[in-house]
């Protein structure tokens, strides 16, 4: 029996195609199956993997008649595997040799429902690296290195900032994804939000292993590196919708399911314009979808509101000169992309090391702390997980600066001496 099942939606990448099927063909773990699901590609793809199948037994392809997403593919090659596992692979990105090998050892040896790890960047073009510059490679947290439920494991990588939704990150027992019907939303972009939030609320036994397995490919004109499109709006507004549908379903709550849902509405929010500027709603979606996104669109005429709110949040920075970020992480970069929605640009991105961190972040220059003087009038948020801020706050106390501690939505600051605060 095979052990391992990769599924391979295949569309338009005939150039990188190859790649990703040698790395998949020549892993040391032999029992495995290649399912490949050409997705009516207008290239050569389909004929490649004819030409592999007849090659390696191991490769199965199922050639579609019409178009129908990345999301339909996975679901029609979940439903012809039949190993013990699953991966789900991009047909433009590969894997390292022994993934497979010492993904299934670990899943089989604690009996896990799913496995994730991380991965390695590789750039078609130095063009490119803006695009990779939000992406989080590997993570750096302090994680269990036991079993726990994916609910608990969801609450950590939450406190690094360090969660990620790409599928082709992620390790998963077949049948827990059949008997739990965790499928990928079908003709919709962005699919892995839901998939991955419905398994990791779902999971009892996972663990996260350290260890860099998936190559990501950045290229041009893939869903990463392409222009703002209607289909971005459509996709999130539908994982949004379908998000809150299965919390229900599920009687689920908790930090997880908050912060999951909300950051959906905000990826809604931020492609609206493009969606409304460009697009015919029928177009795109049922009557009932279509009801929806008018009760969606009504919540947002109160955007003038939301915008005050927002800058009464950050009020207190406005007495500064200048606004300085401390932290390099995801939480760092939601706080200069709120910034600047109310105007406010910060001046540099402070860190305690320059090792392992970029020049800039989101074109904001990074330094390490002790080599710039904030200046006078200047103060300094603290911006990452909020067990992390003790560290960073005694140092900008030491050097006698003005910080905020931003912490889930509360702006703590100016810092005040414990007898002052008492």
């Amino acid at each position: 029996m095979e052990k391992v099942s990769v599924i391979i939606p295949v569309y338009r990448v005939e150039a990188y195609l190859p790649a990703c099927l040698d790395s998949v063909l020549g892993q040391s773990l032999r029992e495995l199956e290649c399912i490949c699901i050409d997705d009516h590609s207008p290239d050569r793809c389909g004929a490649i993997l004819d030409e592999y199948a007849a090659r390696d037994g191991r490769v199965r392809v199922l050639h579609l008649a019409e178009n129908h997403m990345q999301g339909y593919g996975r679901n029609r090659g979940l439903e012809m595997a039949r190993g013990e596992y699953v991966y789900f692979l991009d047909s433009d990105d590969m894997i390292t040799p022994t993934a497979l090998e010492e993904l299934y050892a670990l899943a089989k040896e604690e009996t896990l429902d799913g496995v994730y790890f991380d991965s390695q960047v590789l750039l078609e073009s130095e063009d490119l690296a803006r695009y990779a510059e939000g992406y989080l490679a590997e993570r750096r947290g302090d994680y269990p290195e036991t079993a726990v439920t994916g609910p608990e494991l969801l609450e950590r990588f939450l406190d690094f900032g360090e969660w990620m939704v790409y599928v082709q990150r992620q390790f998963w027992r077949r049948d827990f994804l059949l008997e739990n019907r965790i499928f990928s939303p079908e003709r919709t972009e962005h699919e892995d939000e839901l998939f991955s939030f419905e398994a990791i609320q779902l999971a009892r036994r996972v663990r996260y292993v350290r260890k860099n397995f998936f190559i990501h490919r950045y290229r041009e004109n893939s869903v990463m590196t392409r222009q703002p499109h209607p289909k971005d709006f459509h996709g999130y507004f539908t994982i949004f919708c379908r998000m809150l549908e299965f919390t229900r379903a599920h009687g689920l709550s908790g930090r997880g399911v908050e912060v999951s849902t909300l950051h959906m509405c905000e990826c809604a929010m931020r492609f609206l314009d493009v969606f409304e500027a460009t697009e015919d709603p029928a177009k795109w979606f049922s009557p009932e979808d279509e009801e929806r996104y008018h009760m969606f669109r009504q919540i947002l005429q109160c955007q003038e509101f939301l915008r005050a709110d927002e800058e009464a949040f950050w009020e207190p920075l406005t007495a500064f000169r200048k606004i300085w970020i401390y932290g390099a992480g995801r939480v760092a970069r939601s706080v200069i992309t709120r910034l600047r929605a109310i105007s406010i640009r910060p001046a540099g991105v402070f860190v305690s090391s320059a090792e392992g961190n970029p020049a800039e972040l989101l074109g904001v220059p990074v330094r390490e702390i002790g080599t710039a003087d904030p200046g006078e009038d200047s103060a300094v948020v603290v911006a990452m997980a909020v067990y992390m801020q003790d560290g960073p706050a005694a140092r900008l106390r030491e050097m006698g600066c003005t910080y905020f501690r931003y912490c889930r939505n509360v702006l703590e600051g100016p810092f005040r001496p414990e007898t002052e605060r008492r």
